[in-house]
């Protein structure tokens, strides 16, 4: 008999869901609903709380599989910290929480960890030793995969890549989603724009908007020229919705890439473009669910 499992994940002002078989695939798909906490009120966790509850109704499921934003303790199925984009979040515990009212089991994966989790199954990429995951979007999340273990760090924090510094300051506020669309914005004097408006703009060949586009992927490059030296990965792993734009984005950062190392030696690490887009994180905790041991 077929198992069925409703898979969740959390971003910061969206949460997206789909009951999903244990070979990661999609059986039924949810629309993405907009959720945002105050200072005051959990709103995320209520509302996770109650899409489990109208998916219960229609299927029998056999557990709950949840990749979320923040610093996750998977042990507790809680979020460790949270920063300030996301109010009142640093301690939820959606495994007590959905086990207690449920009475199924439940699991969770930080974000990134679930993306690469996702892409490494579905990929055929688990025999890899060593992998590295950017999740590029409002900030830059990473994952770090080492021998067949997701690397953790001492407080489940290891792979926050986004704090790192570059050029005196946080990778993610230079080379993140959000950073391009702000720096746009403020050299061509408009506003409303998005990330696909960009990269569709510099695709035509506007100049302003290519010259944009060329710091950003500088930034971008000195971040993974970073990782390369430090963790040597097999593999590097690029989510996130504008790293859909591969055909662009892959040649120009691959050569920016070499121009900030001291050598190609430490320059080999292929680029992975994702390809699972916005089921990852879906896919991921479900994949970590089945083969979480800790709370069979």
């Amino acid at each position: 008999m077929m198992a069925y499992y409703f898979c969740i994940d959390v971003g910061g002002t969206s949460i997206k869901s789909g009951v999903y078989d244990e070979t990661g695939q999609l059986i039924r798909g949810g629309e993405a609903v907009n959720c945002q906490n105050t200072a005051s009120e959990n709103h995320i966790l209520t509302r996770v709380l109650d899409l489990i509850q109208h998916a219960s109704v229609e299927y029998n499921l056999a557990g709950v599989a949840i990749s979320s934003s923040g610093v996750i303790d998977p042990s507790k199925g809680q979020v460790a910290y949270a920063g300030y984009t996301i109010p009142n979040f640093q301690g939820t515990n959606y495994k007590k929480a959905v086990e207690e009212r449920f009475g199924i089991r439940c699991e969770v994966e930080n974000d990134v960890n679930a993306v690469l989790l996702a892409e490494a199954w579905q990929g055929n990429l688990l025999e890899k030793n060593n992998l590295v995951c950017l999740a590029i979007g409002t900030g830059i999340g990473g994952a770090i995969y080492q021998n067949g273990k997701l690397v953790r760090g001492l407080n489940y924090s290891a792979g926050e890549v986004g704090y790192l510094n570059v050029d005196g300051e946080f990778f993610q506020n230079l080379a993140s989603t959000k950073a391009l669309v702000q720096k746009a914005e403020e050299m061509l004097q408009e506003s409303n724009l998005n990330g696909h408006l960009i990269m569709e703009r510099g695709q035509a060949g506007d100049k302003r908007v290519l010259a944009v586009l060329d710091e950003w992927l500088t930034s971008l490059a000195k971040g993974i020229s970073s990782l390369m030296y430090l963790l040597n990965p097999e593999m590097i792993i690029l989510g996130g919705g504008i790293m859909e734009q591969v055909d662009f984005i892959k040649p120009r950062l691959e050569a920016k890439i070499q121009e900030q190392l001291i050598s190609p030696f430490f320059g080999q690490s292929p680029l992975y473009f994702a390809k699972l887009g916005n089921r990852a994180g879906m896919v991921g905790a479900l994949y970590h669910f089945l083969t979480n041991e800790t709370s069979k």
